[in-house]
């Protein structure tokens, strides 16, 4: 049975027409044009890649958008909303021919206790206090060698040896219109406002370059007027235009369109942190703007990999929610990923808050120890997977990390949107950036420190 046969046998219309007349308040007018999508079906059973009109690609976005907006009109969705989002998925599939023809179910499965058992067993031991952390780094640090220092020659049983891989983020856009409690770039903060255009986007990454970079994040709040996808491919093609770096964006969740067109460009990864998994909590730190809209953000990355994406970057930000819950939840995720992507490569990071914006209390702080244990815990439960640290900690501890269990690492970075300068790196006011950057030693004296621990520097990703 072919993808496309199996797809269609979701497609419960009698189920769906229920469902929608009796919880969605735009029934009259979204079932109309649900129908037009089934004739067209019914008329073409053989849609393929060559059949995806412009005409069946609206179909399809609008089909998308109106899962999103079901499932974030019901706030706990139930057993009926999660078949309905199948449904409505399971047609998307059929009118994008998608690779992954079973309907995306992450929700549900984060709440399964019964998957990835061994992987949230491992990272349970290394956060377990009676373990001594010691041990716990020994072990995370063979399992990094193990794992990526296979090709390098042996410099002895203590030596670290593995390559680490140097990026630098370029903040294109400091304007957002979303309310995230904890951030300085919320829409109500007076932090003054930036927007990169192309060329001056182009003129920071030949300073990036220049000191030896040769991937950069793009990095900017959500701000659909001045942000959107145009601009993002427009800025993207005239980087790649100019210089030789590989790009990865940390932006606002995208459309499964928009990331083909970021694909199209040249963009290789998707960086996308939940920041919490917990829902109930996330709804208390995202009070208004795109960003409140939950089950979007959390299946962004899913939506990249389904549009040709190779790298996805996971992320929880320590501080808002449970570290322990959240780095379980995220596990998960991870290992949906893989087992729906597995040719993709997945990342691994954990921000932590250090400070928020005036009035912003810290509900769950983590401490040192934690963070280096879920740390060595994620490398535990996917040893293969990457794992980012960035210049929010100190050197000590991130020079700590990096002989430990570290693969990826930014260095001399600015969280500022024009940030960088000939001279060096102008970090600016620590209240113009999105977070105070901790580490500012510059690249030359990161990679020092890193060779001394014997590993080698690379500067384009893994494939």
């Amino acid at each position: 049975m072919n993808q496309g046969l199996v797809a269609r046998e979701m497609l419960d219309w009698e189920f769906l027409e229920s469902y929608l007349r009796q919880r969605d308040a735009h029934f009259a007018v979204h079932w109309e044009w649900i129908t037009e999508v089934r004739h067209k079906l019914e008329a073409n059973a053989g849609l393929d890649r060559g059949a995806v009109t412009d005409d069946v690609a609206r179909m399809s976005e609008r089909i998308e958008r109106l899962r999103y907006q079901l499932l974030q009109e019901r706030s706990d969705p139930d057993a009926a909303d999660y078949q309905a989002a199948e449904v409505l998925d399971s047609l998307f599939a059929i009118l994008t021919d998608r690779e992954t023809t079973t309907p995306r179910h992450l929700q549900q499965l984060l709440e399964d206790d019964t998957f990835a058992v061994e992987a949230i067993k491992s990272l349970e031991w290394c956060l377990n206090p009676d373990v001594p952390l010691d041990t716990v780094i020994t072990s995370a640090w063979r399992l990094t060698k193990e794992h990526f220092g296979a090709n390098l020659p042996d410099q002895g049983a203590e030596s670290a040896s593995w390559p680490i891989f140097l990026y630098a983020p370029l903040y294109l856009s400091s304007y957002c219109v979303n309310h995230c409690l904890y951030c300085g770039f919320r829409f109500p903060e007076t932090t003054p406002r930036r927007l990169l255009s192309a060329d001056e986007a182009v003129e920071q990454v030949g300073l990036l370059v220049g000191r030896g970079m040769r991937h950069i994040l793009l990095v900017a709040g959500d701000y659909p007027q001045k942000t959107d996808i145009d601009y993002y491919v427009e800025t993207i093609t005239a980087i790649r235009r100019r210089w030789p770096v590989s790009l990865a964006v940390e932006i606002a969740p995208q459309s499964t369109a928009g990331y083909r067109s970021l694909v199209k460009a040249g963009v290789i990864g998707v960086t996308l942190y939940q920041e919490t998994y917990d829902r109930s909590l996330y709804r208390t730190y995202h009070i208004r703007g795109p960003k409140a809209h939950y089950a979007w953000r959390l299946e962004g990355l899913e939506r990249a990999a389904e549009a040709g994406m190779r790298r996805l970057g996971l992320g929880i930000l320590l501080g808002l929610g449970d570290p322990v819950s959240d780095a379980r939840a995220m596990v998960r995720h991870a290992y949906y990923l893989k087992e729906r992507f597995p040719d993709r490569r997945i990342a691994f990071s954990l921000p932590r808050i250090h400070e928020g914006p005036e009035g912003f209390q810290i509900p769950n702080p983590v401490n040192d120890e934690t963070l280096i244990r879920l740390y060595c815990g994620l490398r535990h439960a996917m040893p293969g997977a990457e794992l980012v640290l960035s210049t929010r900690e100190m050197p000590q501890l991130r020079d700590l990390l990096a002989a430990t269990c570290i693969t990826q690492l930014s260095a001399g970075s600015s969280t500022v949107p024009g940030g960088y300068d000939e001279m060096g790196t102008h970090f600016g006011d620590e209240h113009d950036g999105q977070f105070r950057v901790v580490d500012r030693r510059s690249v030359n004296d990161v990679i020092a420190v890193l060779k001394s621990q014997g590993h080698a520097i690379i500067w384009q990703p893994r494939e």
